[in-house]
């Protein structure tokens, strides 16, 4: 039945489950979904066809940008309004934040015809209020958002 001398080998394939088990929990809180959901409040909109996120974590505040796909942009940009607290801006106006991240990104915010920024932010202390970026080009609409330090 349960012999004492395999008692190493038992307390390593549970010590092996319970390693899968943390690694997998830890690829599930990563996903886009489960990102979206914890810094925006709610879970990714029903007009949302496709999430997809990149961070960066090279700079001082953790930055996450959510790539969306959708038909609807005119009612996710209204839901990300309501839950951002954004107001349109022009270009000139970016926070210096932005172009310090990715230089890539601020030529795709040249071109996008709509910009949408917080009105109130505390990039120190983001549950206090999260820097929000919402822009778009021609096939995507961006999230530009800061997470927790």
């Amino acid at each position: 039945m349960f012999k004492l001398r395999y008692l190493p080998q038992y307390i390593l394939a549970l010590l092996l489950a319970i390693l899968l088990f943390l690694e997998g929990w830890t690829y599930y809180l990563g996903t886009s979904a489960v990102t979206f959901e914890r810094l925006i409040g709610s879970k990714p909109y029903h007009d949302i066809k496709d999430l997809s996120l990149r961070r960066y974590k090279e700079n001082a505040f953790s930055w996450h940008l959510f790539t969306i796909e959708t038909d609807e942009t005119t009612q996710v940009i209204n839901a990300l309004k309501n839950a951002c607290h954004l107001q349109k801006i022009a270009i000139e106006s970016l926070p210096k934040e932005v172009a310090q991240t990715d230089k890539e990104m601020v030529e795709v915010i040249k071109k996008s015809p709509l910009i949408y920024l917080s009105k109130q932010y505390d990039l120190q202390h983001p549950k206090e209020g999260r820097m929000c970026l919402v822009f778009a080009d021609t096939t995507h609409l961006y999230l530009f958002i800061n997470g927790n330090l």
